[in-house]
């Protein structure tokens, strides 16, 4: 019985460490080293070589942690006050999300010289209209990736239609795995606009989700492409970034976007408010929006990027579907997700849906 006892004590000890270790980490690695900073960053995103390359450039030391998927970042900033952290990458609306909570510094642009070369297409939203605390890292533009080969009689259709109406849904999708995101999707087709919801509309985008489960494969925000490509789903939900490189090598996939209109997602590069290293970060930040740099984590990585004078990414044909939305000479304008929901909104009905 003692030893028992025992074991079962030094199990929820090694959980405690376990989980002191991934929140302050960081923190203690910040007071460890001066002459270093920390970044939390989507992975996928950036090679690690360019961190290596920038440290033997500058003397500066980059620790990077990776997330994967904007609940787990909150939950940690939260849980730490944002401290420990110099650089982060949240989305659009947590980015908005942080500000409210002021969990965010404000930039001092004049210290980054890259900043006028940025697309004006990804500056000026609502949630940092005058972009004083976040400048644009990565973007992608929601679509519908489709296997060709499951559809012998034509395509299905660029709408919306296609994701949650039954009498177009294909059997195997993949959607994304992001709750606030597939939601508002959800509001989007059900009432033709983002917007708030009142109870009785929550109950039917929760049916309209559960109902949707029966022909969903996976949800993953990542692995989009390789389901499509492996055949384990004839159509994907997926953004234009994890894509365009599987339809390059790929002729048996194509991508749509829904005639209804889309969605811009844009991932972008904050200062954490406790930071005291900001000097260094936009150093980081300077050598990261370096043309070369960009360029190759474009080509090799998921990262498009959000420079102006990108002609690489403007002239590529796998985006041809996407770039009148991002280009900045073109008139299309995507949609911006706003976090229109309470955080009891989208428990409510995300567990519903996956614990169906």
């Amino acid at each position: 019985m003692v030893n028992r006892l025992f074991f079962r004590l030094a199990a929820i000890c090694g959980w405690v460490a376990i989980l002191f270790t991934f929140l302050f980490l960081p923190l203690l690695t910040q007071r460890a080293d001066k002459k270093s900073i920390n970044v939390f960053l989507w992975s996928g995103v950036i090679d690690p070589k360019f961190f290596k390359e920038f440290e033997q450039k500058t003397g500066i030391k980059v620790n990077v942690t990776y997330f994967g998927g904007n609940e787990e970042l909150i939950a940690k900033l939260l849980a730490t006050d944002s401290k420990g952290y110099d650089l982060i990458s949240p989305s659009d609306y947590v980015v908005d999300f942080l500000i409210k909570h002021k969990q965010l510094k404000k930039l001092d642009k004049s210290k980054l010289n890259f900043y006028d070369k940025l697309n004006p297409k990804l500056l000026g939203y609502y949630f940092d209209p005058e972009n004083d605390y976040s400048i644009p890292q990565d973007w992608y533009v929601l679509g519908l990736g489709i296997n060709k080969k499951y559809f012998k009689n034509g395509l299905p259709p660029a709408s919306w239609k296609t994701v949650f109406d039954p009498v177009f849904m294909p059997k195997n999708m993949g959607l994304i795995n992001d709750s606030r995101e597939l939601i508002g999707l959800a509001i989007y087709y059900k009432y033709g606009q983002l917007r708030p919801i009142n109870q009785k509309e929550q109950l039917e985008i929760k049916e309209l989700l559960v109902n949707q489960k029966r022909y969903v494969e996976a949800y993953t925000d990542f692995r989009g492409d390789f389901l499509l490509e492996s055949g384990n789903c004839s159509m994907v939900l997926v953004g234009s970034n994890f894509i365009w490189k599987t339809l390059v090598k790929n002729p048996d996939l194509a991508f749509l976007i829904p005639q209804e209109g889309t969605f811009l997602g844009i991932e972008n590069y904050v200062i954490p408010f406790h930071s005291q290293k900001a000097d260094m970060v936009y150093q980081l930040l300077n050598f990261l929006f370096e043309p070369e740099v960009q360029r190759y984590n474009f080509e090799h990585w998921s990262n498009c990027s959000p420079r102006k004078d990108a002609d690489y990414l403007f002239e590529n044909q796998a985006l041809k579907e996407v770039i009148p939305f991002i280009h900045p000479d073109t008139p299309e304008r995507a949609l911006t997700f706003h976090n229109f929901l309470t955080d009891e909104q989208v428990d409510e009905i995300w567990l519903s849906v996956k614990g169906n």
